[in-house]
This record gives structure tokens, sequence and C-alpha cells, in this order.
């Protein structure tokens, strides 16, 4: 960032609070927006799955999902647009993921 001229500071929160390159750039309008519905049903939902297939538990991602699940009236673990499946990883532990 500093590198690159968008940020006047080395503290990222004061950087980016304070940084010419993204200055206007403000939040999305509405929680109903990609970022949001793209990163819960494609990114925490897949984390959580395969999570539950190494063993792992996930217990804050699943509390983000139910979150975004009553705030959105959404059913994103239940959609899963994203799996271990879909991605044919289903069956493989974690010493094989790890090699992969």
């Amino acid at each position: 960032g500093m590198r690159q001229g968008y940020m006047l500071a080395d503290n990222y929160g004061e950087a980016y609070r304070n940084a010419p390159g993204f200055k206007g750039i403000g939040a999305q309008p509405q929680l109903d927006h990609r970022y949001l519905n793209e990163d819960v049903g494609s990114g925490l939902v897949f984390m959580s799955a395969l999570g539950r297939q190494v063993g792992v538990e996930t217990p804050t991602t699943d509390a983000i999902i139910q979150v975004a699940t009553v705030l959105m009236n959404r059913d994103y673990a239940g959609e899963a647009l994203r799996t271990p499946a879909s991605l044919g990883i289903a069956d493989l532990s974690a010493e094989e993921l790890g090699k992969l």
C-alpha cells in the first residue's frame, strides 16, 4: 500500500481511514450485496464443511453463517454454493489435502 502510494501511514487501521487512494470509496449501500453473499455462501459455508471433513470445529464461522442466514433470510448452508464435493476433495483426509 505505502509503496504504491495508496496509503501514507504504516499502521493498517490509520492507513485505510486516511488513505488518499481510497478516499470516496464507501461501504456497500445495502447488506444484500455480492460481497456478503459470496463470502458467506461460497467462502464460510465451504470452510465450515471442510472443517467438519477433517475434524476441526468451526464455531465462530458457523455462528457468522447463522447470523447472515437470519439477517438475509437466506439458507446459505442449504444452498452450499461451493463444497468439498463440488471441488472433488470430499474424500481427502487432512494429510491428503495438505499434500494437494
